[in-house]
C-alpha cells in the first residue's frame, strides 16, 4: 500500500462530516504577536502567554460538550483545507520523490507539524485542536488507503501502525531541528523526507528554507485567521 502510486487521488476526497461550514474571510495578521519556539508534540512548554486564571477559564469552556464538539468540527474542516492546499505535485517533482502513498504521507506530516507548532502557542485549546487534527489525519489515511488497492486488512493495519510510529518519531525530530539550528533540521529532512537517499545538498536546503519561510508566516498569523477563518495559504515551493 505504501508504495502504490497515488497522484490520481492527491486531491482531497469530499466526504460527509458532522460539522458546520465556516465562511473564510481575508487573512488577518498581528505584527505584535511572536510565537516562541516550542514543541509540537509534547506538552505546552515555554513562557505562558496567559495567566493561570485565564487558562483555567479556557479549560472550563473547552470541557463544555457543545464547545468541544464545535472545536472538533472546526478542526476537521481546518484539516481538509490545509491538506487540500499543500503543493504536492511541485514538491514531489522538484525533490524527485516517488509518486507513492508514503510520499504523500511524509509531505502531509511535515505541513501538519508546522501547524502544530503554531497551535501549541494557544495552550490547552491549541493542544486539543492538534489532537483533533491528528484524528482527522488518521481518518483520511484510512479512507485513502482503502481506495488505493485491495490489501489484506491485517497487512493494512500493520502498515498503518508503522506509519503511526514513524509519525511520532518524525514530529519529535522536526521539533528538535526547529529548536536547534538549520544543520539539525537539515539532518532531519534528509532522514525523513529523503529516507537518507539524497546526495544533493541543494534539495535538502530547499526544504529547510521552505520550512523557515512558512514558519515565519505562521508566526504572524492570528489564531482567529488560522482556526476560525481557516485562511491558511502554503507558500510556493521553490
Amino acid at each position: 500500500m505504501l508504495l502504490v502510486p497515488i497522484r490520481n487521488i492527491l486531491a482531497f476526497q469530499t466526504r460527509s462530516l458532522c460539522c458546520v461550514a465556516i465562511k473564510s474571510n481575508n487573512l488577518m495578521y498581528n505584527k505584535n504577536f511572536v510565537i516562541s519556539k516550542r514543541y509540537a508534540v509534547t506538552d505546552f512548554v515555554g513562557v505562558s502567554t496567559k495567566s493561570k486564571i485565564s487558562e483555567f477559564i479556557d479549560r472550563f469552556k473547552i470541557m463544555n460538550p457543545l464547545n468541544k464538539s464545535r472545536l472538533e468540527a472546526n478542526s476537521w474542516i481546518l484539516y481538509e483545507k490545509l491538506v487540500d492546499q499543500i503543493p504536492f505535485d511541485d514538491i514531489m517533482t522538484k525533490l524527485n520523490l516517488p509518486d507513492t502513498f508514503n510520499s504523500w504521507f511524509i509531505i502531509t506530516e511535515l505541513h501538519l507539524w508546522m501547524i502544530f507548532v503554531r497551535l501549541m502557542n494557544e495552550g490547552t485549546k491549541g493542544a486539543m485542536i492538534r489532537n483533533f487534527i491528528m484524528e482527522a489525519l488518521w481518518n483520511d489515511v484510512e479512507f485513502r488507503s482503502k481506495k488505493l488497492a485491495i490489501v489484506n486488512a491485517d497487512v493494512r493495519h500493520r502498515q498503518l501502525k508503522e506509519l503511526s510510529d514513524q509519525l511520532r518519531g518524525a514530529l519529535v525530530g522536526y521539533d528538535e531541528g526547529w529548536l536547534s539550528n538549520d544543520m539539525v533540521l537539515a539532518s532531519m529532512v534528509w532522514r525523513r523526507v529523503f529516507n537518507k537517499e539524497c546526495n544533493d545538498p541543494e534539495q535538502i536546503e530547499l526544504v529547510v528554507k521552505y520550512i523557515r519561510k512558512q514558519m515565519s508566516i505562521l508566526q504572524l498569523q492570528t489564531f482567529d485567521s488560522l482556526f476560525t477563518k481557516k485562511d491558511v495559504k502554503w507558500i510556493k515551493f521553490v
